[in-house]
């Protein structure tokens, strides 16, 4: 079959993982060479290397630079964050106090917003959108807008409430992202524009519509963790 789409990487990705899915390709087999699988789909070496990189940030394979790509397990590293100190319980917590500070921080950013950290949250979403063109998760940009948008709230304690959880908000920034590079109905550029949108409204200085934007992104994230079973 020949592949032909402007994202062209994730058709091959999604290929192949549901080959490994399927049993098509058993753990520990070595996978067809770039060279190989561009000439069975049609298209360039450099497509297939970004399938294989997406694949390879999710742990469904391990590429051993001279020997090949492995397939390394059959079910994606989505969750790795889950700890003994991250329990699916501390992430259902994570995630209520997100959305009790958020939506302060966000209504107030709107109101109160200075053109320098207006800045401070473009910048974020540049490195966000370098991230997701290099086929990274882009969790510290995702975190840096968040904080931007907390600062630009001109509350100290709102900002340092959030400031002071950020290590473990980040860790489900990073599993939330692994669930969208991985997941073949949620895309990178749809969570990107979750954000330009928040942006935008703070621009705008429309509080209730950047709280409203804040509002359906958080439910996303939270619908994203529940529908994989990581909270409850």
């Amino acid at each position: 079959m020949k592949i032909s789409s402007p994202k062209i990487y994730e058709q091959i990705a999604n290929r192949l993982i549901e080959q490994i899915e399927n049993g098509v390709l058993q753990e520990g087999e070595r996978l067809p060479s770039i060279q190989n699988l561009a000439k069975e789909y049609g298209v360039s070496n450099a497509s297939v290397r970004e399938a294989l990189n997406a694949l390879r940030i999710i742990g469904l394979v391990e590429i051993k630079h001279g020997y090949g790509t492995f397939v390394k397990q059959k079910t994606p590293q989505l969750f790795d964050f889950i700890s003994q100190t991250l329990t699916p319980k501390r992430v259902k917590e994570i995630l209520e106090l997100r959305e009790v500070v958020e939506l302060s921080t966000v209504r107030f950013a709107a109101e109160r917003r200075t053109d320098e950290l207006l800045n401070e949250m473009r910048l974020a979403l540049d490195e966000m959108t370098q991230a997701m063109r290099k086929h990274k998760s882009g969790e510290e940009a995702d975190l840096r807008f968040h904080l931007a948008i907390a600062k630009a709230s001109d509350n100290e304690l709102l900002y340092e409430l959030l400031h002071n959880i950020s290590d473990l908000v980040q860790q489900t920034m990073k599993g939330t992202r692994h669930i969208y590079l991985y997941n073949r109905e949620k895309t990178m550029e749809r969570l990107l524009d979750e954000h330009i949108a928040i942006l935008n409204a703070v621009e705008q200085q429309d509080s209730a519509l950047a709280e409203h934007r804040m509002t359906c992104h958080l439910a996303e994230v939270r619908q994203t963790l529940v529908e994989h079973y990581i909270v409850e």
